[in-house]
């Protein structure tokens, strides 16, 4: 009951309800392994996950030049530092349909003769499919720019100007100032992958 009237105040977010209860599934799991629970009395197993609605949203080519624009110049006016790897790292994530995580992992031996390679991080673990993106001239174009980043980093692909990789949290936090500043509302970066799969099919 406990952990009902908990989940309760998530009732309106499925997507917020499905990751704390996979939390707390996770820790009575936990529990049961140490011996602070009898095998088997695990109190989540019981609760039903909450359908997610997928996202339609597809992000137009006037608002990812917006949004574009947005992270190469502040609310100053004036450029940003890291403006051009964060367009890259957008201009990538449209070519090559990966998810943010498994494109701020990129290091440098992953970009060979016939591609860049990926290990996504959801197959890493069970799989260990590898996904290789085929180059094209505007995916090559991309690299060239990376490359010719100054503090580029000799490992990884996506770095800060003190040639650290990015971290999920500060490529985050440039794109969602980039989209309030570009007036684009609900706009996630995982959406920039439906205009991959979009491309794809054309």
């Amino acid at each position: 009951p406990a952990i009902v009237e908990f989940l309760k105040h998530f009732s309106d977010k499925p997507r917020t309800y499905n990751a704390y209860r996979s939390m707390l599934r996770e820790l009575m799991r936990f529990a049961e392994e140490k011996g602070y629970r009898p095998p088997g009395t695990n109190p989540v197993d019981s609760l039903k996950t909450m359908s997610v609605k997928a996202r339609t949203r597809y992000i137009t080519d006037s608002e990812v030049r917006r949004i574009k624009v947005a992270v190469m110049y502040g609310d100053d006016g004036k450029r940003t530092r890291s403006g051009h790897t964060i367009c890259a790292l957008i201009d990538m994530a449209y070519l090559t349909g990966q998810r943010i995580g498994d494109l701020l992992t990129l290091r440098w031996s992953d970009v060979g003769k016939q591609g860049i390679t990926f290990q996504p991080a959801k197959t890493e673990g069970s799989t260990g499919a590898q996904v290789l993106i085929a180059w094209t001239q505007r995916l090559r174009n991309v690299v060239d720019r990376l490359r010719a980043l100054p503090n580029q980093s000799p490992d990884f692909v996506f770095c800060t100007l003190q040639g650290q990789p990015y971290t999920y949290s500060g490529a985050s936090t440039a794109w969602k100032r980039a989209v309030k500043r570009a007036g684009v509302k609900d706009c996630h970066f995982h959406d920039l992958r439906g205009k991959e799969i979009g491309r794809a099919h054309v």
